[in-house]
């Protein structure tokens, strides 16, 4: 592959993600919304409040997945222009991205904890979607 196909494959992988991140984001905001009705409901159904939270669950892993992937994604994309420096195919705007990204010889590896801003969102909406079916709320007569 040349620079130019390289650049033009990763640009398509950025679009999915950042469409994969949107829907990320969209079921993180509905599993909250799902706690939030199971709350003001009053709901005292074991099973309803157990799907809340594989619901939750599930989307919480998912967005924190979606997340970690796309500085995966990045970290790749990076090495594959080290890469075609090391053969002379380069530009100063290549280099400069690929300075930034401090990345070594070998191929970057995939984790979850790659993107920690992402990981504590995600963390704090697990919560937001699970805390409120299980802590009472203040009562109102006090």
């Amino acid at each position: 592959m040349d620079f130019t196909e390289v650049n033009m494959f990763y640009a398509g992988m950025y679009q999915a993600m950042g469409l994969l991140f949107i829907g990320s984001s969209f079921l993180l905001w509905v599993a909250m919304r799902v706690t939030s009705v199971l709350v003001e409901r009053n709901t005292d159904s074991i099973i309803a409040k157990v799907l809340a939270v594989v619901f939750g669950g599930a989307v919480t892993l998912n967005f924190v997945g979606v997340t970690a992937q796309m500085n995966y994604l990045l970290l790749q994309h990076g090495f594959a222009l080290k890469q075609l420096a090391a053969t002379g195919v380069t530009s100063p705007t290549a280099e400069a991205f690929v300075a930034g990204l401090n990345l070594g010889d070998s191929l970057p590896e995939p984790s979850l904890a790659s993107n920690p801003v992402m990981l504590i969102v995600g963390l704090i909406g697990l919560v937001f979607c699970i805390m409120p079916l299980f802590v009472p709320a203040n009562s109102q007569n006090a």
